[in-house]
């Protein structure tokens, strides 16, 4: 069956006004102001982290034991 993104999102659409039971479990939550060295807090640990290391591409015939390979494709 095929059906419209109209249709498909119609009800989302809809209720998007409407609170659900999760906007209504976080809207009791009590609201707290982070520390303010927080952003200094975690740009330091991030600065003693290592560099990421490029990626270095797969030899395709280093994964001949995990797939079949087909030269012939079905039509």
């Amino acid at each position: 069956m095929k059906y419209s993104t109209q249709m498909l999102f119609a009800d989302i659409i809809e209720d998007e006004s409407s609170e659900d039971e999760i906007d209504q479990l976080f809207s009791q939550l009590l609201q707290i102001e982070p520390p303010p060295t927080l952003v200094d807090d975690i740009l330091a640990s991030i600065a003693h982290l290592p560099l990421p290391q490029k990626i270095q591409p797969v030899d395709r015939d280093d994964l001949e034991g995990f797939f079949t390979r087909s030269d012939q494709q079905p039509s």
